[in-house]
């Protein structure tokens, strides 16, 4: 008898302990099982609601917009700018120039008419003495001065002759305005009389020469 007691003493014990186990693991299970159902239900709200996403990736993409936008008003503002300063320091430089330019001509007009004044003064000189002289070779002894002193002046400011006589026509430096036999066999299609001379100015032509081309 002593033995089934002890036995079933045992027995109570030992379902005691499996008792409370089961009621301490209990909790641990309940809620393991509602954080399974809250995810779930999280889940579920998450697939219900895509919109929430689509308007999160709007607003990201409307932001990245807007500092684009707002880089490129700030380029157009610097190039704006730029352009402003850029025409201003063109209008100062070309106003400039035309007026270093306009200084430019006048100096060199000044100093050339300054130059001309000597030839001015032998045609008073001649005709003065031309007044008085009796004979023809006085007079031609003054225009010979004159013409002297005046292609000397030309001479100085760069000016020479277009060489024509006995030349083939260059249409570079000559104008034909006639054609007339040929004096010499030799001289057919080449100039054998200049109408009015032409001009060159440091290399450069300032008046063509017109000339008459044998045929």
């Amino acid at each position: 008898m002593k033995k089934m007691r002890d036995g079933g003493k045992v027995d109570k014990e030992n379902r005691e302990q499996q008792g409370a186990a089961m009621g301490e693991e209990h909790p641990t299970a309940e809620k393991s099982a509602a954080e399974a159902d809250g995810a779930a239900v999280a889940g579920e709200a998450k697939a219900e609601d895509p919109q929430g996403e689509e308007v999160t990736a709007e607003g990201s993409a409307a932001a990245e917009t807007d500092k684009e936008l707002e880089a490129l008003r700030k380029e157009l503002d610097e190039a704006k700018d730029r352009l402003l300063r850029l025409t201003a320091e063109f209008d100062n430089y070309r106003k400039r120039t035309l007026r270093e330019r306009s200084d430019l001509i006048s100096q060199a007009s000044g100093k050339t008419l300054e130059a001309l004044l000597p030839v001015v003064d032998d045609f008073d000189r001649a005709v003065a003495s031309s007044k008085e002289c009796d004979t023809l070779s006085a007079m031609q002894e003054g225009l010979e001065l004159i013409h002297k002193s005046l292609y000397g002046f030309l001479k100085r400011e760069g000016v020479e002759e277009i060489e024509a006589i006995g030349l083939e026509l260059d249409t570079d430096v000559h104008d034909a305005v006639a054609k007339a036999p040929a004096p010499e066999a030799k001289l057919k299609g080449k100039i054998i009389d200049v109408v009015r001379k032409g001009y060159k100015l440091r290399g450069v032509v300032l008046r063509h020469a017109q000339v008459v081309v044998g045929e």
